[in-house]
C-alpha cells in the first residue's frame, strides 16, 4: 500500500526543475474547441484566474489505467505578463482521492534566462459542480516564538496571525461552458 501512494506522489516529485514550452496554445478558441472533442474529466477545460485574468488550460498529460491516475499539466493560453508566453507549462496536476481535490506542483518563479521554475506544492478543489476552482499552497514552515524566552508574564503579549482567509485564490471555468457563470451577478 506504501509503494502505491510512493510512486503516485513520483509523478509530481520527478517534474523538471525549469518548465517547457509547448506548441498549440496561441489561441484560447483553438484549445477550447480541441479540448470539446475529448471526453473529459471535471478538472480539465480553460480556467481564468479571479485576480488576474492569466488563462490557462487543464489536459491529460497521459492516460489513465487501472494503477495509475490521471497525470495531467496546466498550459498558459494568455498571461497577463509578457514574459509568460502561450504554451509554457505553469503545472502538473493528479487527483487525490478525496472526489473533487487534485495535487498539484506548480512554476512559482520566472527568470527571464530559463523560464519558469521552483516548482512547489498546491492543492486544487473544485466546487460541486466543478466551475470554480480553489488553489491553496502547501504550508510548509517553521514556527519560531521568541517570546517562549522572556519570563512568563511576556510570553503571549504579541501574537501574528493572518487576516486574509483561505479559498480566496481560485479560478473559473471557462470552457467547456458551465451553465450559468458563477461570478456573474443575478439580476431579479
Amino acid at each position: 500500500m506504501w509503494a502505491l501512494g510512493a510512486s503516485a506522489g513520483g509523478f509530481l516529485k520527478s517534474l523538471p526543475k525549469v518548465s517547457a514550452t509547448l506548441a498549440g496554445y496561441e489561441s484560447p478558441d483553438s484549445v477550447a474547441e480541441r479540448l470539446s472533442t475529448l471526453p473529459l474529466c471535471p478538472a480539465e477545460g480553460l480556467w481564468q484566474m479571479t485576480d488576474g485574468g492569466a488563462l490557462f488550460a487543464i489536459e491529460r498529460n497521459s492516460p489513465s489505467t487501472d494503477l495509475a491516475p490521471a497525470q495531467m499539466r496546466m498550459v498558459m493560453v494568455r498571461s497577463p505578463w509578457r514574459t509568460i508566453r502561450p504554451g509554457t507549462v505553469i503545472g502538473h496536476l493528479q487527483p487525490t482521492p478525496k472526489p473533487g481535490v487534485y495535487e498539484a506542483r506548480l512554476y512559482t518563479d520566472f527568470a527571464l534566462r530559463t523560464g519558469l521554475s521552483i516548482p512547489r506544492g498546491f492543492t486544487l478543489t473544485l466546487n460541486s459542480d466543478a466551475s470554480i476552482m480553489t488553489i491553496e499552497p502547501f504550508k510548509f514552515f517553521l514556527k519560531v516564538n521568541v517570546f517562549k524566552l522572556l519570563p512568563y508574564m511576556y510570553r503571549r503579549v504579541i501574537e501574528p496571525q493572518q487576516t486574509r482567509p483561505s479559498g480566496l485564490t481560485g479560478a473559473v471555468k471557462v470552457a467547456p461552458a458551465v451553465d450559468g457563470h458563477p461570478l456573474s451577478p443575478v439580476y431579479l
